[in-house]
């Protein structure tokens, strides 16, 4: 009976690690920068990121690249970004938005 009880809890327990993500969190938009696939995503209503889709590896830092990842978050946010720089050794890029200066189209 322990037994049964103890594999049932541990198959609870982790079936609600595959579980989907919590409703409402907002989705990756996957876009092409230079050929290669990245996703952006938006952290805070003022704070995008992107980093590179599949396997975690450093970003491009040239400033041609990095301006058009920024170029990227502008166009999927429809905000200005403000500002920016990357995270987590490279293998991100935060970008600070001002959604109340809306790109015009």
């Amino acid at each position: 009976m322990k037994v049964n009880a103890l594999l049932a809890a541990a198959g609870v327990l982790l079936s609600a690690c595959a579980l989907p993500s919590v409703p409402g969190e907002p989705a990756a938009h996957k876009v092409n920068v230079d050929g290669a696939p990245y996703l952006l995503s938006q952290l805070t209503a003022s704070t995008w990121t992107a980093s590179t889709a599949g396997r975690a590896r450093p970003l491009k830092t040239s400033f041609s690249h990095q301006a058009a990842l920024l170029q990227a978050i502008e166009k999927t946010s429809g905000c200005k970004v403000t500002d920016s720089d990357y995270s987590r050794q490279g293998l991100q890029l935060d970008a600070q938005v001002d959604c109340g200066s809306k790109l015009k189209n």
